[in-house]
C-alpha cells in the first residue's frame, strides 16, 4: 500500500484486545450482492477452519452489520453469540484439529471496508463503482471473517451485480454470466493469502490485455471513460513482472496480475493479491507521457505481490517486511529504464525520506495504538534504505541469492524481522545480528561531524549508540588520493592525518546518516569531490555546496546524464538558459524547466508560458504552463481562464477556485456552492467543499453552513471528511454536535478527521 502524503490526524483508541484465535483459517468463500442505490451489501460467507483447541470458541471479526443466521457443517453442537465486533461460535464436544465450515448470512450498509462511488463523483469514470479496501483491518466491515494478517487462507468469491457491470477479484475467473437482471461473477484464489488482501472491484469495467509473463496474463481493468488513460499510465507492466521475477529468482506467484483504477481511493494503491487497486488519480492521457508517470506507484504495488502478499508480516510491528521492500524494488525498474545515475539519485531521495522517521522511532516497535501509525516513513523509505545498506554490504550477487532463498523458504507464510535476518545470515554466511539490532531496534541514525586542525582530521560520531564502520575517501588537489574505513565499533571519534587533502565521509551515499563538515572546503575542493564522486547519489549530496558557482553548474548540466540534469536544474537560475530548455525534445526535462521558471519574473517567461498554454498538446505541460503564467499574471482574468479550462485532472480549475477564494469571497462562494450542488467533477467538487469552509456565509445567510452540515452527516467518506474539515475552518461551534456524532466512524481516517476538527473548533 502506498500511503497518501496527506493523512488526517488519527484518533488513538488504545490497543485492541483480540479474542483468542482458536482455529486455523483454511478457506473463505463468499457470495455477495451489491446494492448500489442503497450502498449496501448482503450475502453469506463460509469460513472453513481447522480447530486448534478442544471445544474451541471460534471468533470471527465483524463491523456494524446484521447477522441473519449462523450454520456449521458438518452438523455439530454449538452456540453463537454476536457482539459489536465479533460473531462467536462456541463448539461443544468438538476435538482439536477438526475441520469444519461456519457459514454466516448477513447484510450491512458499511462506512468502511467497501465503498460505493456514484458516477456523479467518479470522474473521469463514467460508471458507478464499488470497491473494497481491507488493509489494515477493514475487511470485517464487509465480510465477517478472521481479519488479522497472521492467518492465510484460499478464497472463492461470487459477486452479484447489475447486468451491465463486471467484477474483478482475486485469483482465476471461474465464470461470468447473466441471470435475469443480474451479472454474476465467480473468482477463485487457490493460494493462501491474508484476508486483508481479499478484494472486489465492480462497475462498468473493461479488461485491457497488457501482455503476459510466461503463461500468466497481465491486465488493466479500467472503468468506462478512463480506458485510454489507464492504459497510458499502467501499460507495459508485463515487463516489470519479468524484471522482478528475474531479480528475486522467484517467478510471479499468482494466477494473473490485474490492476484496476477506482475513484475516491484514500491511498495511492493497494496490493490485493493478483488484483491491485490503484487510484484513478494516477491515470493520465497518452499525450502527457514523459511528464506524467505512474511507474513508481505501479512498481511499488507489483513488488508487494512478492513482498507483502507471498510473504507477509504477522502483525503491524513488522510492516517494513511488506512496505520497505515494496519501496526498495521500484528503484530497479528505474535502473532498467533510466540508467544507473537515475537509480542512485532516486535511492538518495528515498534515504532522505527515511532519516527523520528513524529519529522518531525504531523500525520495529509495539507501542502503536492504531495500525496506521506504523505505516510511516520508517516502514516505507526507512525499510528500503536499510535494504540498500544491506545490498551494498553484501554485494548485489549475494543479495539476490539471499532474497531467492528467503522467498522460497517463507512463500505463503508470515515473516518477522527475526525470521528475515535468520534466513539472510544463513544464506550470506555473515552474522547480521548486529545490523538487525542497530538498524531495526535502535532509534536514530549515526551523526558524524568532520573537523580539521592543521593536517589532521577528526571525525566524531555525535550519536555513539551505533557501533559501525563507515567508508571515507580522501582527495588531493585534482583527484582521488585514497579510500579507507573509519572504525567506530569501539570509539566515538577517529583521527586521520591528511595534509592538503579533502575528506569525504560515506562517499557512496549508502548509509542513513547525518554528516556535518565543520571544516569549510573551498569551491575548488568541492568541485574535485563532485567530479570524482563514487556515483550520482554522492554528486547530488554535493550539489548544494556548488550554489556559488553558477557557470560551473551550467557546464555540469551540459555534460551530465539525463537523470543528473534533473538534479542540477533546480540550482540554475539563468533565465535564458532555463527558457531554452523548455524547447527540449524530452518532455520531462522541458516541463521541469518550465516549472523552474515559476519563480523567475520576466516578460520572456510569461510569454513562453502563454505560448505553451495555448499550443502544447501535452496536457500535463499545459497544467504547468498555467501555473507559471498564473503566478506571473496573478489576476482575475487568468483565474477565470483556468476555471473554464478542462485538462485531464482539472488542476487549473481547482487552482483558480482557490485563488478566487482569496480575492473575492462572494464570487468564490457562488462558484463553490454551484459546484457542490450540481455535482461538479470529483476533484472540483471536493475543492469546492474546502473553499466553502474558508469563504463562509454572507451576512444573514446559513446556506454554506447548512450544506456542510448536510454533507458531514452523510455516509460517503470522502465528502463527509471534506465537509467536517470545512466546518472546522468555518469556525462555528454550532457544528460541534454534528461533528461529534461521527466520532465512532468505522474508518480510522474518519475518526481522525473528527478528532482533528473538534480540536480546532474547541480552541476557537
Amino acid at each position: 500500500m502506498l500511503v497518501r502524503m496527506l493523512i488526517p490526524t488519527l484518533v488513538l483508541l488504545g490497543p485492541a484486545v483480540r479474542p483468542p484465535h482458536e482455529y486455523d483459517l483454511q478457506n473463505v468463500k463468499f457470495d455477495i450482492t451489491l446494492d448500489y442505490k442503497k450502498e449496501a451489501i448482503s450475502g453469506v460467507v463460509s469460513n472453513t477452519v481447522t480447530t486448534t483447541k478442544k471445544n474451541a470458541n471460534l471468533a470471527f471479526d465483524k463491523g456494524p452489520m446484521k447477522i441473519l443466521s449462523v450454520q456449521v457443517l458438518p452438523k455439530l453442537k454449538f452456540t453463537t453469540k454476536t457482539t459489536n465486533d465479533h460473531v462467536f461460535v462456541k463448539l461443544d464436544g468438538v476435538p482439536s484439529s477438526k475441520k469444519l465450515t461456519v457459514s454466516i448470512k448477513y447484510k450491512a450498509e458499511p462506512e468502511a471496508g467497501i465503498y460505493f462511488v456514484p458516477q456523479s463523483r467518479a470522474f473521469p469514470a463514467l460508471t458507478d463503482v464499488a470497491y473494497t479496501q481491507g488493509e489494515m483491518e477493514d475487511t470485517r466491515y464487509w465480510l465477517p471473517t478472521y481479519d488479522f494478517p497472521d492467518d492465510k487462507a484460499t478464497t472463492e468469491g461470487t459477486i452479484r451485480l447489475p447486468k451491465d457491470f463486471s467484477a474483478l477479484s482475486n485469483g482465476k475467473l471461474v465464470s461470468s454470466k447473466i441471470v435475469g437482471g443480474q451479472s454474476i461473477w465467480n473468482w477463485r484464489m487457490d493460494k493462501p493469502m491474508s484476508t486483508y488482501l481479499i478484494s472486489v472491484v465492480a462497475g462498468r469495467y473493461y479488461k485491457i490485455p497488457d501482455g503476459k509473463f510466461k503463461d500468466v496474463p497481465v491486465e488493466i481493468w479500467a472503468p468506462e471513460g478512463a480506458q485510454g488513460m489507464a492504459k497510458a499510465a499502467f501499460g507495459g507492466t508485463d515487463k516489470m513482472v519479468a524484471l522482478f521475477s528475474k531479480l528475486t529468482g522467484i517467478d510471479y506467484p499468482w494466477a494473473k496480475y490485474a490492476q484496476s483504477v477506482v475513484p475516491e481511493f484514500m491511498f495511492g494503491g493497494m496490493e490485493n493479491a493478483s488484483c491491485t487497486t490503484q487510484t484513478i488519480g494516477a491515470v493520465f492521457p497518452a499525450n502527457s507521457k514523459g511528464v506524467e508517470s505512474a511507474d513508481g506507484l505501479n512498481a511499488h504495488e507489483l513488488a508487494h505481490q512478492w513482498f507483502g502478499d507471498l510473504i507477509t508480516c504477522p502483525d503491524w510491528s513488522h510492516i517494513w517486511v511488506n512496505e520497505g521492500w515494496a519501496t526498495f524494488m521500484p528503484h530497479f525498474v528505474t535502473r532498467e529504464r533510466s540508467g544507473t545515475d537515475a537509480f542512485h539519485i532516486d535511492r538518495l531521495g528515498t534515504q532522505g525520506g527515511a532519516i527523520e522517521g528513524a529519529r522518531l522511532h525504531p523500525m520495529v516497535r509495539n507501542d502503536y495504538t492504531v495500525p496506521m501509525e506504523m505505516f510511516d516513513s520508517n516502514a516505507y523509505p526507512g525499510g528500503a534504505s536499510r535494504m540498500f545498506m544491506l545490498f551494498n554490504m553484501l554485494g548485489e550477487e549475494t543479495f539476490w541469492k539471499c532474497c531467492k532463498r528467503y522467498l522460497s523458504e517463507y512463500s505463503y507464510k508470515n515473516v518477522t524481522t527475526e525470521m528475515f535476518f535468520d534466513s539472510w545470515s544463513k544464506s550470506s554466511g555473515r552474522d547480521l545480528d548486529g545490523f538487525r539490532k542497530q538498524w531495526f531496534y535502535t532509534k536514530g541514525v549515526p551523526s558524524f561531524k568532520v573537523e580539521r586542525s592543521g593536517d589532521q582530521y577528526t571525525v566524531r560520531q555525535k550519536n555513539p549508540d551505533f557501533k559501525i564502520e563507515v567508508e571515507y575517501t580522501l582527495y588531493d588537489g585534482e583527484s582521488l588520493k585514497r579510500k579507507g574505513t573509519l572504525d567506530f565499533t569501539e570509539k566515538s571519534e577517529v583521527m586521520i592525518e591528511a595534509p592538503g587533502q579533502t575528506l569525504i565521509v560515506d562517499p557512496g551515499a549508502w548509509m542513513m546518516c547525518d554528516i556535518e563538515y565543520a571544516t569549510l572546503y573551498s569551491d575548488d575542493q568541492w568541485k574535485v569531490a563532485f567530479e570524482n564522486a563514487d556515483n550520482a547519489a554522492q554528486k547530488v549530496r554535493i550539489l548544494p555546496r556548488l550554489r556559488k558557482s553558477p557557470s560551473y553548474l551550467i557546464s555540469v548540466f551540459e555534460k551530465s546524464s539525463d537523470a543528473l540534469k534533473r538534479s542540477v536544474l533546480p540550482f540554475i537560475f539563468n533565465v535564458d538558459f532555463v527558457l531554452k530548455l523548455t524547447y527540449s525534445d524530452d518532455p520531462g526535462l522541458a516541463n521541469a524547466a518550465l516549472a523552474q521558471l515559476q519563480s523567475m519574473k520576466s516578460p520572456k517567461v510569461t510569454a513562453r508560458a502563454e505560448e505553451i498554454l495555448n499550443t502544447s498538446k501535452n496536457e500535463a505541460m499545459v497544467n504547468t504552463a498555467f501555473n507559471v503564467y498564473f503566478a506571473h499574471k496573478d489576476d482575475m482574468e487568468t483565474a477565470m481562464k483556468g476555471w473554464n479550462m478542462t485538462t485531464y485532472n482539472l488542476s487549473t480549475r481547482t487552482s483558480a477556485l482557490n485563488w478566487i477564494a482569496g480575492k473575492d469571497k462572494a464570487l468564490a462562494r457562488e462558484m463553490a456552492l454551484k459546484a457542490v450542488k450540481d455535482f461538479a467533477p470529483g476533484p472540483v467538487r471536493m475543492a469546492a467543499i474546502g473553499v466553502l469552509g474558508f469563504v463562509k456565509d454572507g451576512e444573514g445567510s446559513r446556506e454554506v453552513f447548512d450544506l456542510l452540515v448536510q454533507l458531514a452527516k452523510g455516509r460517503p467518506y470522502a465528502p463527509m471528511s471534506a465537509a467536517i474539515n470545512a466546518l472546522a475552518t468555518y469556525g462555528d461551534k454550532a457544528a460541534i454536535p454534528v461533528i461529534r456524532s461521527r466520532a465512532k466512524h468505522s474508518l480510522h481516517f474518519g475518526r481522525g478527521t473528527v478528532e482533528g476538527a473538534l480540536a480546532r473548533l474547541e480552541q476557537k
